[in-house]
């Protein structure tokens, strides 16, 4: 969902502490312990849930679960040596290679679309 509400895509990754400290949420915990995760991902939650009914209204709750139950496009080449590319800019080669590999289903959507889209595969 962070990345999702990320439209401009200017968070540089979107792990639990990392956006913990990016977004300054402001809870007591210690990273990578159970209770401390949670603590976090509470407080992410929120933050999220809030900008989900400025978007969605009353529909947050349901667009939440439909954008999370769905592959969702990467606008930015997330690793790699083209890490921080638009994904409409990764050279052809590359996104080819990167369609024979082991993905996770975000990044294999992605790749696949933007292979389809460009009219490249």
């Amino acid at each position: 969902m962070a990345r999702y509400l990320d439209k401009e895509g200017v968070i540089p990754k979107y792990n639990l502490q990392y956006l913990r400290y990016y977004l300054n949420l402001q809870v007591e915990a210690t990273a990578h312990d159970a209770l401390g995760d949670i603590t976090v991902l509470e407080a992410l939650f929120k933050r999220i849930y809030s900008k989900a009914l400025d978007e969605f209204g009353n529909d947050a709750v349901e667009k939440i679960i439909e954008i999370s139950n769905n592959p969702l496009l990467f606008r930015k080449m997330p690793f790699g040596k083209h890490i921080g590319e638009k994904m409409e800019n990764v050279p052809l080669d590359y996104l080819q290679w990167l369609s024979t590999t082991d993905l996770d289903g975000d990044m294999e959507y992605t790749v696949r679309y933007y292979l389809g889209a460009l009219g490249r595969n």
